[in-house]
């Protein structure tokens, strides 16, 4: 019988996920799901080094990095087209049954770590404790429960005449008591932050980018209350308002921050606030020459665009900490394949090096778990062997960890990852929209025909 591997040790490029410079020619030793020594290949000690139970993988011209860490995901999502698809289809149960097996999908990307952003129901917190259980593959989940909203909030998007939707992914909030309740209520459900809806969204409508969803004194009584409890407090903010207000009243993380000004860079550096541009969702729909919810939209989701590619990367020169996100779980951003596109967006579109870029998506990005971000992000000894061993050199061509072929290896605690790709599965008519034709049939009496309008 042959012995046991005692552990494994990856030689290649180190790129350890800090800002310092690669290991040209590096090794990385772990063993069991913990990293034990990472340095120079020549100076790898020598019980490493000859011991024949340790498996050795050494391909030429690979790196060796942080597993990916995504900032900003909706496991619970899945794919929806709309916030109307999102809020009333699909049943919680089946959402649940999809979302973990949408979450390996994520983990084959070489995501082993990811903060869900909010959640429908309290899919995301099922997911989490499912995958920690040992009893499904996908990344380790920091989640939130369903982001806090006014009327002016993202998540009040339906008519004052409907019923607020079971389903939608947020909680009407109308006095400093319901505030102080689903805070309390969120975090004896177990969550790991609370989000705040403290913008609407230019997808909705397109005065998005005006105004500010609560007061100052009410984001400051939620952060007070969130960080009393030991949980971290976001928001969901593309106006210039809603990003100073919730800067100043401390918030960790600053989603989106579009159109944040020189004095919403001046509390966020004061209160140690994380910027989450998750602009990948924007630029798809974009790409796509698509609008979701109309013309007016379209020019909105341009405008934000500009803007954040301004605005943020001074407040990252600035000083204020940037962390990538792919808001995956919206149909223009499909789980497994855009996980890595904000960093290319950082890089050439903001100016920032690759090695800065990559920064974004593991050491920096680990700031945002709580629970267990001291141990993720870095390759350093005691830290989690979640490793991604990539054919050719991301320093060199960022957009390579979009390529998942490029992946020989993905270890998340120690463990190779499955990579098959799943097998497609049959949708449901119970998942999507019911319409009859998405655009109009007009008659025309010269032809004496229909044609289509959009």
């Amino acid at each position: 019988m042959p012995a046991p591997t005692t552990g494994t040790i990856v030689y290649g490029k180190v790129i350890d996920g800090s800002l310092d410079q690669p290991i040209e020619r590096g090794a990385v030793v772990f063993e069991a799901d913990r990293i034990r020594w990472v340095g120079k290949r020549d100076d790898l000690p020598g019980k490493y080094r000859e011991d024949p139970n340790f498996e050795k993988i050494d391909l030429p011209g690979r790196s060796v990095m942080p597993g990916l860490i995504d900032g900003h995901t909706h496991i619970s999502f899945g794919e929806a087209r709309s916030e109307e698809e999102l809020a009333l289809y699909t049943p919680v149960e089946f959402r649940t049954l999809k979302a973990i097996w949408n979450a390996k999908k994520v983990l084959q990307a070489g995501v082993t770590s990811a903060f869900d952003a909010a959640t429908t129901y309290d899919v995301a917190q099922a997911v989490r404790d499912a995958i920690d259980a040992g009893m499904f593959e996908g990344p380790r989940f920091a989640v939130s429960g369903k982001q806090l909203t006014t009327h002016q909030g993202l998540e009040d998007s339906f008519p004052n005449s409907v019923p607020y939707p079971v389903g939608q992914a947020g909680v009407l909030v109308k006095s400093n008591d319901d505030i102080i309740e689903q805070i309390r209520y969120q975090v004896k459900d177990r969550v790991d932050a609370v989000k705040v809806s403290g913008s609407n969204d230019s997808l909705i409508t397109p005065d998005s980018l005006d105004g500010s969803a609560f007061t100052l004194e009410e984001y400051q009584l939620i952060a007070k209350e969130v960080h009393r409890l030991g949980k971290m407090c976001t928001v969901h903010a593309r106006s210039r308002d809603s990003v100073l207000h919730t800067a100043m009243a401390g918030f960790d993380i600053l989603f989106h921050a579009s159109n944040i000004d020189e004095e919403g860079i001046e509390w966020a550096l004061k209160n140690n606030c994380i910027i989450n541009p998750t602009l990948t969702l924007l630029t798809n729909i974009v790409a796509a020459g698509k609008a979701q919810a109309g013309a007016s939209s379209s020019g909105a989701t341009q405008r934000e665009i500009d803007a954040a590619l301004t605005n943020i990367p001074k407040a990252y020169r600035a000083g204020v900490p940037l962390v990538s996100g792919s808001e995956c779980g919206w149909s223009p951003v499909p789980y497994g394949d855009w996980h890595a596109r904000e960093i290319q967006t950082f890089v050439e579109d903001m100016g920032l090096s690759t090695i800065e870029a990559i920064h974004t998506a593991t050491g920096a990005a680990a700031k945002c778990f709580k629970r267990f971000g001291h141990e993720i992000g870095l390759l350093e000894p005691g830290r989690y062997a979640d490793i991604l061993v990539v054919d050719g050199d991301p320093t060199k061509d960022i957009v390579i960890l979009q390529d998942k072929s490029k992946f020989d290896y993905i270890f998340k605690g120690g463990k190779a990852v499955d990579q098959t790709p799943p097998a497609p599965r049959q949708e449901w008519f119970f998942e999507h929209h019911k319409i009859f034709l998405n655009a109009k049939l007009k008659y025309d009496p010269k032809t004496r025909k229909g044609y289509l309008v959009e």
